[in-house]
């Protein structure tokens, strides 16, 4: 249950129809009370710091927003009943949901697993999506808006900085910064893949009780969120997949709130699932082109991988025949040969394909040109997702075009930074965690950059 503390002697006893009992939290956007309205039920009231200005028109541009905000579906939700506006200061009203936070739990009882976790990540995903079916987007989903009720998890103060961004004296609200995605560090806008970003983030503190961008310092989980690999902690199977996905730099690769919750409810297929195209050889046949399904394991789609030329063991007789015995014996090792060539297409397949490139790549560039050396990281799912080292503040989406397990070639496109470029990444297996890479600006021929990377466990 949570605790309510005395309301101090500079809060207000009073908010418009709700009086106030006690205080429930308080943070940088306000102060949340606990309170009783008309009905006599138990309310939660969100005392917003920021204070109106600009009149009628403004306070109608609030009104509006809290329309909004009250069209949310309520299921997985705290409903938003009522808002109000106190000397100039705006009240949210909302359904009172009696339970701990998922920041209180897990700090008090530790992180959750199996199926606990898996009910968590299923129920914030339905009130994400629902939050942006309304066309809403919450801007500060963290586990300290995660509330454990008896009747399951509820996702509170969804569009409340919103609300506050309508107030012009309230600042520029950028929600809680270690649980922001790197688009509202950098101050774009923010959409529904931010919440996105912040709901893996609030996985991650509940599957570990840690922050999957973990520093020494403040700045440094920050620095982290923008140029870092996350600890995922114990997190594996398909949610592992999803919240990896989530966490994709760039705001389009990552799934919606509807398309992650079909994949944890089985729904819809693990991104890693792609067909890609492998060129395999058989001695005696030409090449041949064989869909595989890339699923890490190897498995092989098409079922004529080769098609075996016909075994002719010696010319016919002068009169045009052959032994009913000799015919037999060709059949047969005509059918042995073929089967042979096919096991060895299949086998040459499997092997192309038993090298699995997904994962977490680290390690160093050479940059010939400047003399210098700097740090690489990669991330590689699907969509895949780069990143360099912070000094040359430069990222880039990865997309793979081609796959063998000689080798992985990327194309390397919306890039950022001074010293970014498109161009094509080729990764080349020296055992199963270590690879070299070379990068190819668009244009040319020769490498730029080339180094080493390992795979990060």
């Amino acid at each position: 249950m949570p605790l309510v503390s005395p309301l101090r002697p500079e809060d207000p006893r009073r908010l418009g129809d709700y009086s106030l009992t006690g205080r429930l939290s308080a943070g940088g956007q306000g102060v949340v009370f606990l309170g009783v309205g008309p009905s006599r039920s138990p309310v939660a009231v969100k005392l917003l710091n920021a204070r109106l200005s600009g009149g009628a028109a403004n306070h109608r541009r609030v009104t509006k927003e809290v329309e909004t905000v009250r069209r949310v579906a309520p299921f997985c939700t705290a409903r938003v009943l009522d808002a109000g506006i106190d000397d100039d200061r705006l009240y949210i009203v909302s359904e009172y949901v009696e339970g701990l936070s998922l920041q209180d739990h897990v700090a008090e009882h530790g992180p959750r697993a199996g199926g606990t976790l898996d009910r968590l990540a299923v129920g914030t995903a339905t009130a994400l999506a629902a939050i942006h079916r309304a066309g809403v987007v919450h801007r500060d989903f963290k586990p300290g808006n995660v509330l454990l009720g008896d009747d399951g998890p509820r996702v509170i103060d969804f569009g409340i900085s919103r609300l506050a961004d309508a107030t012009p004296t309230g600042g520029r609200p950028v929600g809680t910064p270690a649980y922001l995605a790197p688009e509202q560090l950098r101050g774009d806008p923010a959409g529904p893949p931010a919440d996105m970003f912040s709901w893996a983030l609030t996985m991650a503190y509940a599957a570990s009780g840690r922050h999957a961008f973990t520093a020494d310092t403040y700045a440094g989980v920050l620095a982290r969120i923008l140029y870092g690999t996350p600890d995922l902690g114990p997190i594996d199977g398909t949610l592992r997949q999803v919240v990896v996905a989530c966490l994709a730099g760039d705001p389009e690769d990552r799934p919606t709130a509807e398309e992650v919750l079909s994949r944890l409810l089985g729904r819809a297929p693990s991104p890693e699932t792609a067909p890609t195209e492998i060129i395999t050889t058989v001695p005696g046949a030409a090449p041949r082109t064989a869909a595989v399904q890339d699923t890490g394991h190897g498995t092989v789609s098409a079922a004529d991988a080769v098609n075996a030329p016909p075994v002719v063991l010696s010319p016919p007789s002068a009169g045009g025949r052959v032994s009913r015995r000799a015919r037999a014996f060709r059949v047969t090792l005509t059918l042995v040969t073929a089967l042979a060539l096919t096991g060895l297409a299949v086998w040459a397949v499997v092997r192309e394909t038993a090298f699995s490139y997904d994962g977490v790549w680290s390690g160093s560039a050479r940059y010939p040109a400047a003399k210098r050396v700097f740090p690489v990281e990669i991330t590689l799912t699907a969509p895949g997702r780069m990143r360099w080292g912070a000094d040359l503040h430069c990222r880039g989406r990865l997309t793979r075009t081609r796959e063998t397990g000689r080798g992985l070639t990327l194309r390397l496109d919306r890039v950022t930074g001074d010293e970014c470029y498109p161009g094509t990444v080729t990764i080349t297996p020296r055992s199963d965690q270590q690879a070299a890479f070379a990068v190819v600006r668009t244009g040319e021929n020769a490498p730029r950059y080339s180094g080493t990377l390992s795979r990060a466990p």
